[in-house]
């Protein structure tokens, strides 16, 4: 008989709740105040509860086996939500605490602190039971093998949500009767766990899942994927009533596929990011976006304002802005970046914190964001209130949070609230934009969601590189002041001995070593870093990083990154070698081809060609690892392959750097969308160019003696005639070896943004 079909039978045996049973270690065994000077403000939260948690370490496993004890899991984030409804209600729960404490060995585990043991314990999760999410439960033996997983758990059955919770599925009854199998059956338990375990020792077979045709059917495959998923009446890649991800990814791949030549590409991206910037999703009046929708409409969000959703969300508005020209798209990328500022920078590090929390109090549920029409009525005039209540959706259906109140959402245009409302429209404009403001002065006043302000190399490599883009998207030198701070952060505060970089900076110093996310997201910045300030260092560090990374982070015997062996030495986290996930948006893009997106760039700056090589073999495996994903899932892994099939573009500036001439041009070559390019800024002598094509440095030395900045732009093997003006250099950009524009006309309201024909 399974472990499994015992847990589910076996009769639930009454033993002291004080844990006194026999054979039983005192609950005094366990360590107490384990996580008071945790980095992790989760795990720090979770030290004043009854439960003796344990952090996860060598140390606790050794605990667990000394004690002879199955380990409980839990593993969560500060911002979620429903980790907090858990510690409130289960964990809070004087009997399962004391059965915890008396016979297993509780181990919290914040998710972002440790995203390799929560990838690990989720992909074991979902081989043996489904489960995944936050919070998730893990019972594993005492070396840390799972063989029980769940997500939520009320205390005892017929108390969670809406009655919910059986004898199968509350916390209380679980704990006997593990541990009753885990006293009466441990072999079989074992035996369980350690089949779950080999699952996720062994790469993922080369053959089963091959895309047809290698890396060129596996970009067909994902892009046919993506068409296939689309939401044609709400936007978005996935199907199905919810809960509803924006997949920022997705969209930045469907906006480079519709630039080459796919304008039905180009529509799914646009739609999609208007519908959920008008969504319940996306925070009307502060700004950013919360972390996804309950449901398919983008009406009703889980609250949680997650930094690298927001890095991801500004990345693509900017973009959607350069490529389309819509104010729309630098509205909502300006309010994002807003946000950002506001709650999500460090004025003194000029580092960006992680995230922010869903709730403001015990029992909450976003209420910080939500509204009555009788609170909107109190808030701000009634002429202006009039116009608020109709155009942020507050009384035709209006969505609701799960405590009934409102969720503000852009149910229709300022003209169309104008129309119905019988005024003229700059009327309705004006009378949304007081009422929003008066609005959010009342907010200001509410108790705020708290904000996790642990620094974490990952999200603010992410962050700087969206800010770099947003910079040049919004003609905003700030935006990118911000980002160079802080990199310069970065770069000076949390590089470790070995020159890699540590995952969290917290109480003066990097702590928690450094995981392959860290490193890749951060040199993908640099190289960014180096094309938009053109200061030599960056390019610098990204070179040094690079070696690192494709030394001391990649499988051995293969080009799969993987995160280094750390202080988890000998655990199932470190035997396991499951690469699968590296291709995955997770929901940060692909560690695995951002990597090789990376080295391409580095090749094409740098000229050498043991770059070009390295982004092969990174994508070697792709079509045997990432083939049976789904596309909104690879989607990164798309937009490289994206990149490769429709040639790489460089854009290369000459001038001195004080002429406001070739300054102009720089500006408008980073500005100018184009998906993949390169831009160099260089100097007006030729041994500045060495990294150019070859065709683009012959071209740059005939013409470098005439003294006057030029752009050049080449576009695989060919190059177009050299361009002097911001205008004819964004046309250049955007037609030069594009099928489909090369006989398109910039519009003629922003050339040197290098916006498309509208």
């Amino acid at each position: 008989m399974s472990t499994r079909t015992i847990l589910a039978s076996v009769a639930i045996l009454c033993f002291l709740s004080t844990g006194a049973s026999a054979g039983s270690e005192p609950a005094n065994a366990l360590p107490a105040g384990a996580l008071k000077s945790s980095p992790s403000m989760y795990l720090r939260e979770a030290s004043s509860s009854a439960i003796r948690w344990q952090a996860w370490s060598p140390q606790t496993l050794a605990l667990a086996r000394t004690l002879n004890r199955p380990i409980l899991i839990d593993i969560g984030a500060v911002w979620c939500h429903w980790c907090h409804v858990m510690d409130e209600t289960t964990y809070a729960d004087p009997e399962v605490a004391a059965a915890l404490n008396s016979n297993f060995v509780p181990v919290k585990v914040d998710s972002d602190e440790r995203p390799d043991i929560d990838e690990y314990y989720q992909n074991a999760a979902a081989q043996l039971t489904g489960a995944g999410g936050w919070p998730l439960t893990c019972f594993t033996t005492p070396d840390g093998a799972l063989f029980f997983a769940a997500g939520y758990l009320p205390p005892r059955p017929g108390i969670g949500p809406n009655g919910s919770g059986g004898e199968d599925s509350s916390m209380g009854p679980l704990l006997k009767r593990i541990s009753q199998v885990y006293a009466t059956d441990r072999v079989g338990l074992e035996r369980e766990a350690e089949a779950t375990a080999q699952k996720l020792k062994s790469m993922p077979s080369s053959g089963a899942a091959t895309a047809h045709g290698g890396l060129d059917g596996l970009r067909a495959q994902i892009l046919a994927g993506l068409a296939a998923s689309y939401d044609r009446e709400w936007g978005g890649f996935a199907s199905g009533p919810g809960p509803r991800f924006c997949d920022f990814p997705a969209i930045e791949l469907a906006l480079a596929h519709g630039f080459y030549g796919h304008p039905e590409f180009t529509a799914m991206a646009l739609d999609t990011l208007k519908k959920i910037a008008a969504g319940g999703v996306f925070d009307q009046l502060g700004g950013g976006f919360h972390r996804y929708s309950t449901d398919a409409h983008w009406q009703v969000p889980h609250f949680e304002k997650l930094g690298y959703d927001n890095a991801m969300a500004l990345q693509a508005y900017s973009d959607a802005y350069e490529a389309s020209g819509d104010p729309e798209f630098a509205r909502v990328a300006k309010s994002i970046a807003g946000y950002v500022n506001r709650e999500l920078l460090d004025p003194k590090t000029h580092a960006f914190y992680s995230h922010q929390d869903a709730d403001s109090f015990k029992g909450d549920d976003g209420s910080y964001y939500t509204w009555t029409v009788e609170e909107v009525k109190r808030a701000i005039r009634p002429d202006d209130a009039r116009v608020a209540i109709l155009f942020y959706g507050m009384e035709d259906a209006p969505a609701r949070a799960p405590d009934g109140r409102i969720v503000l959402r852009r149910s229709m245009s300022p003209e169309q609230a104008a129309a119905k409302l019988k005024i003229p429209v700059e009327e309705a404009r004006r009378a949304i934009a007081s009422a929003s403001e008066a609005m959010l002065a009342v907010r200001s006043r509410r108790k705020a969601p708290q904000v996790d302000r642990a620094v974490m190399t990952d999200r603010n490599a992410l962050m700087a590189d969206a800010y770099l883009t947003a910079s040049a998207a919004l003609d905003d030198p700030g935006l990118q002041r911000t980002a160079l701070n802080d990199l310069d952060f970065i770069l000076g505060h949390l590089r470790a001995p070995d020159g890699s970089f540590f995952h969290v900076w917290s109480g003066g110093r990097g702590q928690v070593a450094g995981l392959a996310a860290d490193q890749v997201y951060l040199l993908d910045a640099m190289i960014d870093a180096y094309q938009f300030s053109a200061e030599e260092k960056y390019l610098v560090e990204a070179r040094m990083l690079a070696a690192i990374i494709l030394k001391n982070f990649r499988a051995d015997g293969s080009s799969l990154l993987v995160n280094r062996e750390t202080e988890d030495a000998g655990t199932v986290i470190a035997q396991s070698q499951a690469s699968a996930p590296v291709f995955y948006d997770m929901p940060a893009p692909s560690v695995q081809a951002t990597m090789a997106i990376a080295t391409a760039k580095l090749g094409l700056l740098t000229g050498d060609g043991s770059y070009a090589k390295a982004a092969n073999e990174l994508m070697a495996s792709a079509p045997a690892m990432a083939g049976s994903m789904l596309s909104n899932s690879v989607a990164t892994v798309g937009l490289e392959l994206e990149y490769r099939a429709n040639g790489d573009a460089m854009v290369a500036v000459a001038g001195p750097h004080s002429d406001a001439r070739a300054a102009a041009l720089w500006n408008t070559a980073l500005a100018s969308y184009r998906p993949g390019k390169i831009v160099m800024r260089i100097g007006s002598d030729r041994g500045a160019a060495k990294a150019m094509p070859d065709a683009m440095q012959a071209m740059f030395a005939s013409s470098a003696e005439k003294g006057v900045p030029l752009a050049f732009v080449c576009a695989g093997t060919a190059c177009a005639t050299p361009v002097g003006t911001p205008a004819k250099l964004a046309e250049v950009i955007w037609r030069f070896g594009v099928p489909g524009n090369d006989k398109a006309s910039l519009a003629n309201d922003r050339p040197a943004l290098g916006r498309p024909p509208m």
